[in-house]
């Protein structure tokens, strides 16, 4: 099956069968064989500490651009994470990343504007359902298009 038809959020979490074949057929015979791992959870403590200094970058960087005088900062694209122990809800915040369009673009993590621009700004963000809806609006949205 082509990749590209794939639903968002199995393209992101995936594990192709022959892809899985190919290294599992290559291990020494374990006890917990049968035991099926779950993609989901094999985030490692090294991408937890990227994600957590990424995620401090970009709020020290919003604050540092709302300090200055000319310039303002607003989160923009997805830098959250999906939601833990609902698998549901996991999955729903894939699908609204996937119709909002993020599954064939990367958006900015954050929009930099004009501080004279910053009372518009603010209108059109309260209209979209405030800053937390922008990565589940599609680009194609006129208030996005404004913005």
């Amino acid at each position: 099956m082509d990749e590209s038809a794939l639903p968002f959020f199995e393209r992101i979490l995936s594990v192709s069968e022959e892809e899985s074949d190919w290294e599992l057929a290559r291990q020494e015979p374990i006890p917990w064989d049968d035991f099926w791992l779950n993609p989901r959870r094999l985030r490692g403590s090294d991408f937890l500490m990227r994600w957590s200094q990424g995620e401090w970058s970009e709020k020290r960087l919003i604050q540092a651009v709302n300090e200055s005088a000319d310039f303002a900062a607003i989160p923009y694209g997805p830098s959250g994470v999906a939601p833990e122990g609902d698998v549901r809800a996991f999955e729903l915040y894939f699908e609204r990343l996937e119709s909002a369009g993020l599954g064939q673009m990367k958006r900015p993590d954050v929009l930099i504007v004009r501080k004279s621009n910053v009372a518009q700004v603010e209108r059109i963000v309260a209209r979209l359902g405030g800053e937390e809806m922008l990565p589940f609006t599609s680009e194609d949205h006129s208030d996005m298009k404004e913005l």
